[in-house]
């Protein structure tokens, strides 16, 4: 009897120890931070400080709709990215005196076909739009649903506000006064163009999709070029 006790105790501790290894380890398996809502594979609405609130004057005409990114489109692009998702955004100004329409950087880009991916703005984009006078643009971007298809002529999106994550917004940051725009990098330097953006698009997926970025994608961001320096 005193030997079934002791093999019975002996059972018991080791399958707790089994347990609460078991445990341990699948815990420790992922070094993913806390998901950002609305990003990378997480379910759930994206977060904005609050909507966008565009100078007097100013306002998007029409629905805000997604261009084939291959081949890419050079009448009036704008902005930073486009590997995945490029906007055509249409612009009025109704004053009689050209005005400025801008993004800040961090503007969030929802989709609004289930699916689909949804994008953000990484810098301020500024466009400059005549008086009493309408401007298309090509609005170039980032994704941020890694895996999922990105932009066609067929989908509507909505720019909804600025990420309130901390993370994304410290991308924001670190890229800010960066010459990553595609309109500093026209007509003959698209190649540079895009193997910048390339980068920045996987790190921007190291942020939505996986642990953050490496020491060397700070480093690449901070060899960055300035627009001050041209």
């Amino acid at each position: 009897m005193t030997k079934i006790k002791f093999t019975l105790i002996v059972f018991v501790i080791f399958s707790t120890l089994f347990i609460s290894c078991g445990k341990k380890s699948s815990s420790s398996d992922s070094d993913d931070p806390n998901p950002i809502p609305g990003m990378g594979d997480d379910g759930g609405e994206l977060e904005v400080e609050e909507p966008l609130d565009f100078p007097f004057g100013l306002s998007l005409v029409e629905e805000i709709t997604g261009v084939k990114v291959d081949p890419m489109p050079l009448d009036n692009p704008v902005g930073s990215g486009g590997q995945w998702v490029i906007l055509n955004v249409l612009i009025e100004n109704t004053t009689d005196k050209e005005a400025n329409f801008y993004l800040p950087g961090g503007s969030v880009v929802e989709c609004q076909t289930e699916g689909f991916q949804h994008a953000i703005a990484i810098n301020r984009v500024d466009i400059l739009i005549e008086a009493n006078k309408t401007k298309q643009c090509k609005l170039f971007v980032y994704c941020i649903n890694k895996g999922k298809p990105g932009s066609s002529p067929s989908i509507t999106y909505r720019i909804i506000g600025v990420s309130t994550s901390d993370r994304i917004m410290q991308l924001v940051q670190a890229l800010e006064g960066k010459k990553i725009d595609i309109r500093d990098y026209l007509p003959d330097d698209l190649v540079e163009f895009n193997e910048i953006c390339t980068r920045i698009q996987d790190i921007v997926w190291a942020i939505t999709n996986g642990p953050g970025p490496t020491v060397a994608d700070w480093t690449f961001i901070n060899s960055l070029p300035n627009v001050a320096d041209d």
